[in-house]
């Protein structure tokens, strides 16, 4: 996940919620993502610890750390390399090119199904999960008013508003991740649920 938000990061078409925040607030205080995301989380940690310990595990953990370093290395390994790729900027009217559109769309479909996929498993199989994504879960079962989708949706909005405020890239696919995550999510762990049965 964290290669995805890498290049997400770099098709500048936006990331998930919670990258587009620690995006910009780790811009903003000079720190690595990967160090950012791993203070936030261990903030967030104590929260869902003292919650709901049982949303805690080895996804947990994996999640907490490895996503934000994931990047890191990744750009690590593109700087050694000596790559620095962005994907064509598409300009709609006058310049507008439709191969690098077309290049960018497929690009972004592919990391997008990746993301959400591997979103959607690492959650439903109750392995624990990050803290970012534990805390909707806790509010949901803590109340009966609203459902686990739109309390995520309502979630993730919150912290693309945040990052957008503080600089982040808010684009289509922080949009779509926005909405869909909860959804997503909702749907795979039903699957997951009746193949374990």
């Amino acid at each position: 996940m964290g290669f995805c938000v890498y290049w997400l990061d770099r098709l500048a078409w936006g990331t998930d919620p919670c990258s587009t925040m620690t995006l910009a607030l780790s811009a903003k205080v000079g720190l690595s993502l990967g160090t950012f995301q791993a203070l936030f989380n261990t903030v967030l940690f104590v929260i869902v610890l003292l919650k709901d310990k049982k949303q805690i595990g080895f996804g947990t953990l994996f999640n907490m750390f490895v996503v934000g370093y994931a990047y890191n290395f990744m750009a690590f390994c593109m700087k050694k390399l000596g790559v620095d790729y962005h994907f064509p900027k598409v300009h709609f009217g006058a310049g507008f090119v439709l191969n690098d559109f077309l290049w960018n769309l497929l690009f972004c479909v592919i990391l997008l199904a990746i993301f959400v996929f591997f979103a959607s498993i690492y959650m439903s199989v109750e392995l624990g999960t990050a803290p970012y994504d534990a805390l909707p879960v806790i509010i949901a079962n803590s109340q009966k008013k609203l459902s686990f989708r739109t309390i995520r949706i309502i979630w993730d909005i919150t912290f693309t508003v945040v990052g957008f405020l503080f600089g982040g890239t808010v684009g289509i696919v922080t949009v779509i991740m926005a909405l869909t995550i909860g959804p997503m999510v909702s749907f795979v762990g039903r699957r997951i649920s009746r193949f374990l049965e």
